[in-house]
């Protein structure tokens, strides 16, 4: 399997064939038209299945969709009122973002991040392939990349569990060097994934991309804040993914939220403590919450205030993508010779779903090795998929470990030296049972002899 040249794969996993099947498409998550020199402009249709693997079909598989999926496909193309975009590409690769790490120690403002996930592709190709591992690129790949593809992101019915319009965001990140994109490789179409159990009648994203880009733009931040500069970028008023987790941070940390001002509580003894106490803010104003829209405002704002963007690779990268319209596709063919249909569409059997893979099969190596290559460095920052809230802060007065086993006894324990438990009281109006034939009075109970060593 050929990679892009930014792009790790895991040393120790296996590429796995893609074989794209329409009938299993779950969710759709994208919809575009491929300009290639040598091959026929055609739609394409890239979907998930049941456990999150991406499928890949052209559009004239469209009927072979399940209703549910088709009808998805559907209501976007309504709701957006746009046709699919173009991208000029003679190959693409497509990446499902599972994890993403900031590095701290990085110097400068554009500094790289890595994503984690699994890259599928290439296609047009007669032997896609998949295989987990690290793309490289810049906190300006990632916010130009979620900016620029917004207004194509993917439309979803509204349900119970998002009230808000859903949307599925993608984004086309540099793979390659600028020279070899020109060409039209090393292109990734990149979209953040959501774990399946967490896909309620949709794929969208919006969540998972709303705390990208907050991560993202609060590094920023904090280099200029540290670096004198960008007054724009320095000055930025980030709001947060959600108003109830910040309030849950500064609980833990000491403060008490107290309407939109948190006030830092200095009632803490011992000289360290006070001294940490008095590094921090007295209050600290709690930020606004704000969705995916509302974070791509602020990328928008920081990218026009980034020192040195667009950059080369950007501006050749987006002369690759145009607005849907103008001539239809033709119908002359197909690009890449598809399995023919069969005569009866019988559901496929069930396949045996692969075992999850967990983090530290293959992204902890790439998590250990970063750390590493800078022992006694700051943490970075991490951005899951599955986001886990902090746990809330425990009451005053009670220690935090005894939290783990829940409320707090009533009465102290014993202190009598004796191993033999209180004999508990008869039930009234109850006969005592008669004692076993095979315990002896005064004798312990074998269970009791374990504690003994």
């Amino acid at each position: 399997m050929s990679h892009p040249r930014y792009f790790v794969p895991h040393a120790a996993s296996a590429a796995e064939p893609v074989q794209s099947v329409a009938s299993e498409i779950a969710h759709v998550v994208d919809a575009f038209r491929l300009e290639a020199g040598h091959l026929l402009e055609q739609e394409w249709i890239v979907g998930i299945d049941a456990l999150g693997s991406v499928h890949v079909v052209p559009a004239s598989q469209r009927d072979l969709l399940p209703a549910a999926t088709r009808a998805q496909l559907t209501h976007h193309e309504v709701a957006s009122g746009r046709t699919p975009r173009r991208i000029h590409a003679a190959e693409l690769y497509f990446f499902a973002v599972e994890l993403v790490e900031h590095p701290s120690d990085a110097e400068g403002f554009n500094d790289p991040v890595y994503l984690y996930g699994h890259l599928s592709g290439p296609w047009p190709g007669d032997a896609p392939m998949r295989v987990p591992g690290q793309l490289t690129v810049t906190r300006g790949d990632v916010l130009a990349g979620l900016v620029q593809g917004a207004a194509d992101a993917f439309h979803y019915v509204q349900t119970p569990e998002s009230p808000s319009a859903p949307r599925g965001y993608h984004a086309l990140l540099p793979g390659d060097r600028p020279e070899r994109l020109a060409e039209g490789r090393g292109l990734v179409l990149a979209w953040p994934a959501v774990p399946p159990e967490l896909q309620v009648g949709n794929a969208s994203n919006g969540p998972m991309v709303a705390r990208m880009l907050h991560d993202v733009l609060t590094q920023l931040q904090e280099d200029a804040k540290a670096n004198g500069g960008p007054a724009p970028l320095a000055d930025l008023e980030l709001p947060v993914p959600s108003r109830a987790m910040a309030i849950a941070d500064l609980e833990l940390r000491g403060y008490e939220v107290k309407g939109d001002v948190a006030i830092l509580r200095r009632n803490h003894p011992g000289l360290l403590t006070r001294m940490a106490e008095w590094l921090r803010a007295e209050k600290v104003k709690i930020p606004p919450e704000a969705g995916a829209p509302g974070f791509l405002d602020v990328a928008r704002a920081a990218l026009a205030a980034l020192p040195g963007w667009p950059s080369e690779t950007e501006r050749v990268l987006r002369g690759l993508v145009r607005a849907g319209g103008g001539a239809p596709v033709p119908r002359g063919g197909l690009a890449v010779p598809s399995a023919p249909v069969p005569e009866s569409r019988r559901p496929l059997p069930p396949r045996e779903p692969p075992k999850p893979p967990r983090p530290s099969d293959w992204m902890q190596d790439f998590l250990d090795a970063h750390a590493a290559s800078h022992p006694g460095g700051p943490k970075p920052k991490l951005t899951r998929a599955k986001f886990s809230p902090p746990p809330p802060p425990a009451k005053p007065g009670t220690p935090s470990w005894m939290a783990d086993f829940g409320a707090a006894p009533a009465s102290p324990p014993s202190t009598s030296p004796s191993r033999e438990p209180p004999a508990p009281a008869p039930p009234a109006r109850t006969a005592p049972k008669a004692p076993s034939p095979a315990a002896s009075p005064g004798k312990k109970p074998d269970w009791m002899s374990d504690f003994d060593d």
